[in-house]
């Protein structure tokens, strides 16, 4: 053990008391005695009796000395650092995923700039993945671009912790509201209390989706049905999004990784065996295919086109084909769209492109080799000018 000591009374301070509470019951601490300023707590250990002071107000003008102090009995207890308990006790109540990716070409601890962008821009893409498929009535396996308000307040709540020693590590703190009752989950099939919160069943979902993906890419390795195992997986979370977001963490130069999750101490499951999720190189074209042929399948339902007309075809009068350059509601990528209109929508359409306005369409999204098409449209209008967005 590296005997690391903590001398920052900053950071000591900024240890609220609730957190010392939580992560001392979280070690099987009991509370002997109490008065306005602290808590007295005691530990059974190896035969040998431990006292710990709590402060529990704040204000205190030596609070961080007081946390010093119960720090320092902590790591003897643990025999562990300072620094380490220190760390754990910030994040007593932080569900955290660790992403640890293995480039090859960077010295230990770095990656590639844009692998490095690419891969954090996916670990969000993770989250948010599996944050609508535990909000949603009904999974998919291609999720909507344009995510409900309850997810995306989710993320807001979610952190990107430090970084950690070895290879490029990226973490996800997310807040779990603490267990208020002493009782222990008694977990069943799925590991969950019916009164789990939101962001506990999405850190779980995460992780059980990311197992689901990694054996679905090992069945596709050996099996000439490789696409049934991810789409019997839809269950579990598994979709198209999910499986570009992992593709995404390996980065442009496909770097294998391993995500790994560890329970707020604050909320424990006392029969959840995490062990890490590895990926290998040879998983992520994989995962790319599956995620190209479930798009290719199933359409994504729903969705808003915004954008210009810059195509038009028919064969005399009567429906047509046009071909939007545009973007998805939720989206901000600029992509073309191809859709077939009945032929009131196509004259509309051909107004709207002789004078240079922009068009609206809802429809379902399905791609087709490199084409994105949209079927069964409708709600199809023509926008003020100059306007050819949702905003």
């Amino acid at each position: 053990m590296i005997d690391a000591h903590v001398t920052d009374r900053a950071a000591l301070a900024a240890r609220s008391p609730g957190e010392l509470a939580l992560y001392l019951r979280s070690r099987a601490w009991q509370i002997r005695d109490r008065d306005a300023t602290g808590a007295y707590w005691v530990l059974v250990a190896g035969g040998e009796e431990f006292e710990a002071l709590q402060p529990t107000d704040a204000g205190l003008r030596d609070y961080g000395a007081r946390v010093l102090d119960v720090l320092r009995v902590l790591s003897i207890v643990e025999d562990r650092s300072e620094l380490d308990v220190l760390r754990d006790m910030t994040n007593v109540s932080m569900d955290i995923h660790t992403v640890r990716t293995f480039p090859v070409d960077s010295p230990p601890g770095m990656i590639g700039l844009d692998d490095g962008v690419q891969a954090l821009e996916s670990v969000r893409n993770l989250v948010l993945a599996a944050a609508y498929s535990v909000g949603a009535e009904q999974q998919k396996a291609v999720q909507p671009a344009r995510k409900p308000a309850e997810v995306l307040r989710f993320l807001r709540d979610v952190r990107i912790g430090p970084s950690a020693e070895g290879s490029f590590v990226m973490s996800v703190h997310t807040p779990i509201p603490p267990r208020l009752t002493s009782g222990h989950a008694d977990d069943a099939d799925d590991g969950l209390e019916p009164s789990e919160p939101f962001q506990r069943r999405v850190t779980l979902r995460l992780y059980d989706a990311v197992v689901a993906a990694r054996d679905a890419a090992n069945e596709a390795l050996v099996s000439p049905d490789g696409l049934d195992a991810f789409t019997a997986s839809v269950r579990h979370g598994m979709s198209a999004n999910l499986c570009e977001a992992l593709v995404g963490i390996g980065g442009g130069s496909g770097h294998p990784f391993e995500i790994s999750l560890s329970l707020a101490p604050s909320r424990p499951m006392l029969r959840r065996r995490l062990s890490p999720i590895r990926f290998r190189r040879d998983h992520l074209p994989v995962l790319t295919a599956a995620a190209q042929e479930l798009r290719e399948r199933i359409a994504e339902d729903g969705v808003t086109v915004f954008g210009n007309v810059v195509r038009l075809h028919r064969v005399g009068t009567g429906s047509g084909e046009i071909s939007i350059a545009g973007t998805v509601e939720g989206d901000d990528r600029l992509r073309r769209f191809w859709t077939h209109l009945p032929e009131q929508d196509y004259l509309q359409a051909t107004r709207a492109h002789e004078q240079m306005l922009g068009v609206s369409v809802r429809g379902d999204l399905l791609r087709r080799g490199t084409r994105l098409y949209l079927k069964n449209p409708v709600a199809f209008r023509t926008l003020p000018e100059g306007d050819t967005d949702e905003g």
